[in-house]
């Protein structure tokens, strides 16, 4: 279950989804570069410390790149995010996503807030968190996932 991104803030993008797992099992899909890969992406470099580096290639060639602002274990990610590639004008670094993972009784709800982004640029990530995190529910859950969002083309907010 996924709930629709909204405004948290006049600068964030909010989205959210329950995950069939307890805390502690989902809070290893955001830092086993092994899991992370499974759900988003398709190569993972993670140093899941304050400081230590989140990088990730979601499709060939666009990568996304930050660093662990806080990592607290079955509670919550704070990493900064942005593009190495400048196809998508956010620079590394330059926004931050929060993920805060709360007891649910079907099992995890992942509330997820992505701040400092231009307003140009949060429908674009509310698309896609809108469409990833689906996948981090499923394959928590043991099914497949489905197709790739990155891989099935431009999202609806970037299509002429």
């Amino acid at each position: 279950m996924t709930g629709p991104p909204a405004p948290e803030a006049d600068d964030a993008v909010v989205c959210e989804a329950i995950v069939p797992a307890p805390p502690e099992e989902v809070f290893r899909w955001f830092v086993r570069p092994e899991l992370l890969v499974r759900w988003i992406g398709i190569d993972a470099q993670l140093e899941p410390w304050p400081g230590g580096r989140f990088r990730f290639e979601i499709t060939d060639g666009q990568w996304c790149s930050g660093r662990y602002l806080e990592v607290v274990p079955g509670r919550r990610v704070v990493v900064t995010w942005g593009w190495d590639s400048g196809a998508i004008p956010v620079p590394p670094g330059s926004s931050t996503v929060t993920v805060e993972l709360s007891d649910h009784p079907g099992g995890t709800l992942v509330h997820l807030v992505h701040n400092d982004l231009a307003p140009e640029l949060r429908p674009l990530h509310a698309e896609g968190w809108s469409r990833f995190l689906p996948r981090l529910a499923e394959v928590v859950a043991g099914r497949d996932p489905g197709e790739d969002p990155a891989r099935s083309g431009r999202p609806p907010s970037l299509r002429p």
